[in-house]
């Protein structure tokens, strides 16, 4: 059974969608069985693959607050070798749909036994706040990745998503440990960057990525014109970046 993976930073502009989508297209030429979920109404991730946002038949929405089944919403990112399940605003209704709901947390979980035997890696874009979509994403996964710029209010954010998967995990909902930190857009160049860069090798050790995702205007390029980075510019720092972050995932995985 393949290993789900929640991306996840409550603070927006923390590369959350731009990790999620160029790690799935990173794992997927190295001959990993990929899924990336997105599951973010602003539907990020399915619009910076160059998808249409998701319409009403092909709706995440509808698995989560009906039951649909999963597969039915799986369409391939021909492209990258992958599959995706693409996201709209149908998924703000979730919530309310959901409210009071005893399972309300664990829908996407279930949802996902249909497919997980079909992947090496599931990848989920969580969205940037706190709520039932996240808790359905860190219910879902075994493992979670937190992208985080090296500024002040990235250190505040991590204090944040630590004490929510703390408490998903303590109440038993949850039971998802942490993958790793990850660095993204990091500009070498700003004192207040490498301070904190220090400050979360101190922090964090071994859950701090070696792969750090340097600043570059490719990666955000490369969304706007539907494609992952590393179809869009092989050769650039951040492409090579990801790459090396899906060996050290691998690589964590083993042990």
């Amino acid at each position: 059974m393949g290993s789900v993976i929640a991306i996840s930073n409550t603070k927006g502009g923390s590369g959350k969608t731009s990790t999620a989508v160029n790690l799935s297209f990173a794992m997927a030429i190295t001959h990993r069985r990929v899924l990336l979920i997105d599951l973010d109404p602003q539907a990020s991730a399915t619009v910076a693959l160059g998808f249409e946002r998701a319409d009403d038949s092909h709706s995440l929405a509808g698995v989560l607050i009906s039951g649909n089944p999963l597969p039915a919403v799986i369409t391939r990112y021909k492209r990258g070798l992958f599959d995706m399940v693409p996201s709209n605003e149908d998924l703000t209704a979730v919530p309310v749909a959901l409210y009071n709901e005893p399972d309300a947390s664990t829908r996407l979980k279930k949802a996902l036994l249909a497919v997980r035997e079909s992947y090496d890696f599931v990848f989920i874009d969580c969205p940037p706040s706190s709520g039932v979509l996240f808790d359905n994403a860190l219910c879902a996964s075994d493992r979670l990745i937190i992208p985080a710029q090296c500024d002040f209010f990235s250190m505040d954010a991590l204090a944040q998503m630590m004490s929510l998967f703390e408490k998903l995990n303590f109440e038993h909902k949850a039971k998802v440990r942490l993958l790793g930190v990850l660095r993204t857009m990091y500009d070498p160049d700003r004192a207040q960057a490498q301070a904190i860069s220090s400050e979360l090798e101190k922090q964090f050790g071994q859950l701090l990525f070696d792969t750090v995702i340097p600043y570059t205007s490719r990666v955000s390029e490369a969304a706007a014109s539907g494609r992952p980075l590393l179809l869009y510019d092989k050769s650039s720092t951040a492409a090579r970046a990801y790459l090396a972050l899906a060996g050290e995932i691998i690589a964590k995985l083993r042990h």
